[in-house]
């Protein structure tokens, strides 16, 4: 037992949740030796007969413990040796990235609950280690350090982009539980911090451009403006929160169906009548088989490679015959860039490239719009790009969304083929391997993945048997400890919710810990009401 006046087993378990609050966005490394800090101080405490009563008698956490249980009985029917000893995924990585939901809920369960004042001191601490990272990605953003950066979403150094973005939504909803809550008792200058953060944090998602993280703004405002409508007693300001939740939406799809209109509209031509030479009196190309569109402009018409290269090699160091800055052949960024300025691929068309054009293709942005880097459009744009190409049969690779759609095709006749108990712990991979090659799927090797929705995961691994038990495990313990209506816990379900549709988010150690410290903190580690 420590029996120092200060260093006692609370407060180094309390000083392991905010270390490992603060890891969640900053550090994968502390993010271990926090878990490990509370660990060997909840063995050193001792008191076990306590402890195990206490789980005992607390229903809730036997059943989230369901979780992990189903991945240790998934190994009964993993494959050998490839399933347990995979020199990729396998049974065992599996078992070690989900120990912290089967470590969490026991030792946050049996220690003392927080009291709200903690529980906001707490959340502060990870409200301030989000701004942080937000500050230095930033910093990435406008140079500093001189990070190459292929893409907006690179800015994130220490966690991937999309699981940053679902912290940044539990900072943003946190912070608007402390401005607008009726418990919270707020001086002026706490008011204005928070509200400042709470700015900078939604102006910092929006220039992430991370769409799962969008969405979850969105949702999530949704659900705080429903409840808070029904708080106010001043009926205009009710009838302004009330078409805010109207109007956002619709501004959303008309948004996107602006986007999309662009793939409505191609360029209609006649072969016959297309232009057979350039001004140079060179033969043009017009492959009518190239189905990329740009801006509604066709790709594979207009092309005369001889002038392209020529012309090229004279204005960039990035030669034609070799890749941009993002790894992808710099003729075909060259080619797509042009017909989205509705230029022929030929001399003409590159001497109408301004400098600031030429170094948007070195940096391997294929149109003009995506050469923006804090554009939302050229976000949208380019999503809705990659499912247009894709569902008229171009190749996925490399294009986010198209490739969760070949995942999802792969993974759905997996799970046909095992409906009930799945593949096993570990064998999922192994199986999604099989598939691409039964499917002749044109995915690059290197981007053949799995399902990149939670749940599917779970059916392909556990068949629908295990998934039912495991989403009982997460939502029936909600029902034993009553805080179906607690806010905290509220905001956290729908984002780790959501992003499990879009994300294997229980398949990593930072998507793991993330979701099992939120989930036993909001709903095992408190003091009741």
């Amino acid at each position: 037992m420590l029996n120092q006046k200060y260093l006692t087993h609370f407060n180094v378990y309390y000083l392991g949740l905010i270390l490992l609050a603060v890891s969640l966005p900053l550090s994968v490394f502390t993010m271990s030796v926090s878990q490990f800090l509370l660990a060997i101080n909840w063995i050193w405490e001792g008191d076990f007969k306590r402890k195990f009563h206490i789980i005992k008698e607390r229903k809730a956490v036997l059943i989230f413990l369901l979780i992990f249980v189903v991945h240790l009985l998934g190994l009964i029917y993993t494959s050998w040796p490839d399933g347990f000893l995979g020199p990729k995924y396998n049974a065992l990585k599996d078992l070690r990235i989900k120990l912290p939901m089967f470590i969490l809920p026991i030792i946050i369960a049996s220690s003392a609950g927080l009291t709200a004042r903690q529980l906001k001191i707490l959340l502060l601490f990870f409200i301030a280690a989000v701004t942080v990272n937000s500050f230095i990605s930033t910093g990435v953003l406008l140079g500093v350090g001189n990070v190459p950066i292929n893409d907006i979403r690179d800015i994130s150094l220490f966690i991937s982009h999309i699981r940053f973005a679902l912290l940044i939504n539990i900072a943003v909803f946190s912070l608007g539980y402390f401005l607008f809550s009726k418990n919270s008792s707020l001086i002026r200058i706490e008011k204005f911090i928070y509200s400042g953060l709470l700015v900078w944090l939604i102006f910092f998602l929006i220039l992430l451009q991370s769409l799962t993280g969008l969405g979850l703004l969105i949702i999530c405002s949704a659900v705080f403006l429903a409840v808070w409508i029904f708080r106010l007693k001043h009926l205009p300001l009710r009838l302004v929160i009330f078409s805010l939740l109207i109007a956002i939406p619709l501004v959303m799809a008309s948004y996107l169906a602006i986007t999309i209109s662009g793939f409505r509209h191609f360029d209609k031509y006649e072969i016959e009548n297309l232009d057979k030479y350039t001004a140079q009196g060179n033969p043009y190309l017009h492959n009518i088989n190239n189905l990329q569109v740009e801006n509604g402009h066709w790709v594979g018409l207009y092309i005369c490679e001889k002038e392209l290269k020529e012309e090229w090699d004279k204005v960039s160091e990035c030669k034609y015959g070799g890749p941009d800055k993002k790894g992808q052949g710099i003729k075909y960024t060259i080619m797509r860039y042009l017909t989205s300025l509705n230029l022929r691929k030929d001399a003409e068309g590159v001497k109408k490239l301004s400098l600031e054009d030429v170094k948007a293709i070195e940096e391997g942005y294929a149109n003009h719009i995506l050469k923006n880097k804090l554009s939302l459009y050229g976000r949208f744009y380019e999503s809705v790009w990659e499912i247009d190409l894709y569902l008229r049969g171009g190749n996925p690779s490399s294009h986010s969304i198209a490739q969760r759609i070949e995942y999802m095709k792969a993974g759905f006749r997996i799970i046909g083929q095992n409906p009930l108990i799945g593949v096993g712990t570990g064998d999922a991979q192994l199986e999604f391997n099989k598939q691409y090659e039964l499917m002749q799927t044109k995915l690059a090797q290197q981007y053949r993945h799995r399902a990149h929705n939670q749940f599917v995961t779970f059916a392909i691994t556990f068949g629908f048997l295990g998934l039912l038990i495991i989403l009982y495990g997460m939502f029936a313990p909600i029902y034993y400890e009553g805080r179906g209506k607690d806010y905290f816990f509220l905001m956290f379900m729908i984002i780790a919710f959501v992003s499990m549709l879009n994300e294997d988010t229980l398949e990593t150690q930072p998507g793991v810990s993330f979701f099992s410290f939120f989930y036993c903190l909001f709903l095992f580690g408190r003091k009741a009401d």
